[in-house]
């Protein structure tokens, strides 16, 4: 699997600039119950470092962390792109976008986010991500045979919000997350990094994508030309897969070698 990557990337057309994306949390850093803890292993560091060192490859990540979690959770150069709450803000060196309706739901999503604090109560080991511009109800901690009617009563919960068309829900793994009810996604921000590479470079770009989440899926769709790549084993959009962040990392190493 990972030498077909490597085959599709080393025969993209002459001329084209490489692009590469990736997820953060299941494809650069492993999972944990708790939201705060996952950070990429110290060979990862190393290795997005030298990527992003490369003058003759762009980089970026997408992720639905914010912007400034990511960039303190990588440390990367700034010449690296930051995707944060699946695109709807974007970061690049002094640059930076965000939606224009990004601002407008945090009053919504502060109000859910006490009203769901009282879900948590019920239910041991879920957790709440507050982003202030969106929040997420992680379940990886509950018990397996209750993490179906966590999530139920997290959509109970939303409803007003959801119905009434201010926030919508977006479904991650093992993760329900609600947002401005904006239309931007991953695929979006891949499509906007891809065009900015393009004016500042004059290349024609071609885009890697590396992601295991189901939010990923906008992403592999978007892709105009270049590859998807899926790490885990699902049913996916994805062209290609990987079979774990071990993978990733051998794919990493060989881009850093790779002329």
């Amino acid at each position: 699997m990972l030498q077909e990557v490597q085959h599709a990337i080393a025969s993209r057309p002459a001329g084209t600039r490489l692009i590469f994306l990736s997820d953060y949390d299941g494809t650069l850093a492993d999972f944990h119950t708790d939201p705060t803890i996952p950070r990429p292993s110290k060979r990862t560091r190393e290795l997005l470092s030298r990527l992003a060192d490369r003058p003759d490859i762009s980089m970026g990540i997408v992720s639905g962390r914010r912007i400034a979690d990511l960039r303190t959770r990588t440390q990367l150069t700034s010449r690296v792109y930051l995707a944060g709450l699946h695109g709807m803000e974007i970061e690049v060196g002094p640059r930076r976008w965000q939606h224009p309706d990004l601002g407008s739901a945090r009053e919504d999503v502060r109000q859910l986010n006490e009203r769901l604090e009282a879900v948590r109560g019920q239910v041991p080991g879920m957790i709440l991500e507050d982003k202030h511009a969106s929040v997420a109800v992680h379940v990886r901690g509950v018990e397996a045979s209750r993490r179906e009617q966590a999530l139920a009563l997290a959509d109970e919960s939303a409803a007003e919000w959801v119905t009434g068309g201010r926030l919508r829900r977006l479904t991650g793994n093992l993760v329900l997350e609600f947002l401005p009810n904006v239309a931007c996604h991953k695929g979006d921000a891949t499509k906007w990094i891809a065009r900015d590479v393009e004016e500042r470079t004059g290349d024609v770009s071609w885009v890697v994508f590396v992601g295991d989440d189901i939010t990923d899926e906008d992403a592999f769709n978007a892709i105009e030309h270049g590859i998807s790549v899926l790490v885990g084993s699902r049913e996916s959009a994805a062209r290609y897969q990987l079979g774990s962040i071990a993978d990733v990392n051998a794919l990493l190493a060989w881009l850093t070698r790779e002329r």
